[in-house]
């Protein structure tokens, strides 16, 4: 009988042996002592806050001369409150848009800006070694060691800015989440790693771990040419690629995660990989859910997904989470999913997001998932897709077409699809009527 098993976890296995390192090799470890970073100076604004919240931006040491700028928006009711740290994406900057949304829902929320993965040009407050590169000039570096890198800077700011969030007088430090979009998704999966116990949440964008299965790793895969520039995984030296991944690659840290996890992928998106997507769910050993949006790249079109007007509002005003299609606002959240996800996590208020597991069958073509739903199921969908052509093994998800079956439900809980022959993998997707939308593993069939 064959059995079909999450996609790449054979891949898994030589990755996982490194895993668990001694501590003393780490190059995080002399900066990770949990203390809130010396605030260097108070920066003015003469940009709206809204009425119901009060905003500090401030700039903070994080290492030797670097200068991170941070937004700290807090609600004015009192007591604690929750806090969020919010992470931007690649060659952006503070979210603090986000930040101020945050605030207004009841979080304490600070917004840093990630020197390593922000554009320096965007960059005014914050200062280093950094601020006269161009975007992603020198982030794919390990020589002598990971530390030469600007992404462990842009890690090394954001595990301080949660410091900093913790230390926050009204915020209640056994409530926290992190959430960040693309390159900020990578950053919200690797704090969650890094911190351990100090974070009780994370919801991370298109950003994941086991960098090497994804765009990084494959792009330019010839032998190592000193005469080209090091823009990806594939075009380092072996020994420091993987002092790289040793080290800043978030899949190699997530086995030491204690918050929830959600993960928001798509399967054919440039950046997250659907591989390294599903890597990084096997390797993480507590509690975790996702999506994966079928056919899309960089974007959850899914009930509860990005759903959002294109056109913010200006002046900009967040406002609460709306049902779907209402749209919410772009400039509020990245995701819809988000506020119901930490509202339950970090506020006790409403119910989990569903879960679909996959159950084994004598069929490999037959796709039976187990499915619970606080909230009342609105759709169940499988899809699956052939092998590609040009890679027979399915690696290439890029250009993958997955393709659509309705779910029969069987049971209380149960629902089926019978897959066609040619079927090399598939998934499920479930959707709630809050809405919340989520998915199965990544299956393989065959293997």
């Amino acid at each position: 009988m064959k059995l079909a098993l999450t996609l790449f976890s054979v891949l898994l296995l030589a990755p996982m042996v490194a895993l668990h390192a001694a501590d003393s090799t780490d190059l995080f470890a002399p900066y990770l002592d949990g203390k809130a970073p010396e605030i260097l100076r108070e920066v003015a604004s003469t940009n709206t806050t809204p009425e119901n919240i009060t905003v500090r931006r401030v700039v903070f040491r994080s290492r030797d001369d670097s200068e991170i700028f941070a937004l700290v928006a807090t609600p004015k009711t009192t007591g604690k409150h929750p806090g969020m740290l919010v992470l931007h994406g690649g060659g952006g900057s503070a979210a603090v848009d986000q930040a101020m949304a945050w605030a207004q829902r009841g979080y304490v929320a600070v917004a840093p800006d990630l020197p390593g993965i922000a554009d320096p040009k965007k960059l005014t407050d914050t200062k280093g070694k950094w601020s006269a590169s161009n975007y992603g000039e020198g982030r794919w570096v390990a020589t002598p060691d990971a530390s030469a890198s600007g992404t462990f800077d842009a890690v090394l700011a954001a595990m301080k800015a949660l410091y900093l969030l913790r230390a926050q007088p009204e915020v209640d430090p056994s409530r926290i989440g992190v959430v960040g979009i693309s390159w900020g998704g990578y950053m919200t999966t690797m704090v969650c790693g890094l911190a351990g116990d100090q974070v009780r949440a994370g919801f991370a964008i298109y950003g994941c771990g086991f960098f090497d299965l994804g765009k990084y790793g494959q792009e330019k895969k010839e032998a190592y040419n000193p005469k080209l520039p090091q823009t990806s995984l594939g075009r380092m030296p072996s020994e420091e690629r993987e002092r790289w991944l040793s080290q800043l690659d978030a899949g190699r840290r997530v086995p030491h995660m204690k918050a929830a996890y959600f993960l928001a992928a798509a399967t054919n998106d440039f950046f997250g990989y659907a591989s390294a997507a599903q890597a990084t769910l096997d390797a993480i050993p507590g509690e975790k859910n996702h999506v994966f949006a079928p056919n899309a790249n960089h974007k959850i079109p899914l009930p509860g997904g990005s759903v959002f007007e294109k056109s913010p509002a200006v002046p900009f005003t967040p406002t609460a989470f709306q049902p779907y299609p209402t749209p919410s606002g772009s400039k509020a959240n990245w995701l819809a999913m988000e506020v119901p996800y930490f509202d339950h996590h970090l506020k006790g208020i409403g119910q989990p997001f569903p879960k679909v597991s996959v159950q084994k069958t004598g069929d490999s073509h037959l796709a039976r998932l187990s499915i619970t739903a606080p909230h009342p199921l609105t759709k169940v969908e499988v899809y699956w897709a052939k092998a590609t052509p040009a890679d027979p093994s399915g690696e290439d998800f890029l250009k993958r077409e997955w393709i659509a079956l309705p779910a029969t439900k069987t049971a209380d809980n149960l629902h089926e699809a019978k897959l066609p022959a040619e079927a090399a993998d598939w998934f499920a997707v479930a959707s709630d009527d809050r809405p919340v939308t989520v998915s199965s593993d990544l299956i393989r069939i065959g293997k």
